[in-house]
């Protein structure tokens, strides 16, 4: 009698030993996978525009800057040669070509990640000169432009949201838009509708270049 009732408790015991040694090795099998996935790299260049509660821009602001436009563009592994950042002017929907433009070379060991901006003056403000400027570290390389202030009602700074970019391709940085007899602007991503529906607008657009 001892025998049979040894066995079916041996027996429970082993069938539970294996059920937790399965439900284990399950567990053991998912932590493996998830410590085993290929790590997630993003392709091409990523530029994205800081927040407003960045520090930078509130010196700027003490700097004498009315306006701002801050992006950080990280190249990753991508060898790039050169930036080439400008702006496109367009008054009642045609183009009156480029108004302002900047050109640096790259060194991809010390420029990674870099700084572009674009600084304007209040829209009320006498000073008219618009500023491109490029930093990394210390270094800055910038260019100015004088650009006639106008009679203006309004004024709609708008910035494109973080995007990756390959070499050679031209993105949209950001668009400033002006207008008389109109007070109020809605920000879009759509620059070609932005162009065609408003008096003066300037299109920020960037290329980071890598030569043939």
């Amino acid at each position: 009698m001892k025998k049979f009732i040894i066995y079916p408790i041996t027996a429970c015991v082993l069938l539970a030993f294996l059920v937790l040694a399965g439900c284990e090795g399950k567990r053991s099998e998912m932590v493996n996978l998830d410590n085993h996935l290929p790590k997630q790299e993003i392709d091409g260049i990523s530029i994205q525009t800081l927040p407003m509660e960045d520090e930078e821009y509130a010196v700027l602001k003490a700097a004498g800057a009315g306006n701002s436009m801050v992006f950080e563009v990280n190249l990753g592994e991508i060898q790039a040669d050169r930036v080439h950042v400008w702006i496109d002017q367009y008054v009642n929907g045609e183009s009156k070509g480029s108004i302002l433009g900047l050109e640096t070379l790259l060194d991809q060991a010390q420029d990674n990640p870099f700084r572009l901006y674009l600084t304007t003056p209040g829209m009320n403000e006498e000073d008219k000169v618009w500023t491109l400027a490029y930093r990394q570290r210390g270094n800055v390389t910038s260019s100015k432009f004088e650009i006639p202030k106008g009679d203006f009602d309004s004024m709609m700074i708008h910035t494109m949201q973080p995007t990756t970019v390959n070499p050679n391709e031209t993105t949209v940085l950001g668009v400033i838009v002006r207008n008389k007899g109109k007070d109020h602007v809605e920000s879009s991503d759509d620059v070609d509708a932005l162009i065609r529906e408003n008096q003066e607008v300037h299109v920020l657009r960037c290329t980071i270049v890598k030569d043939k």
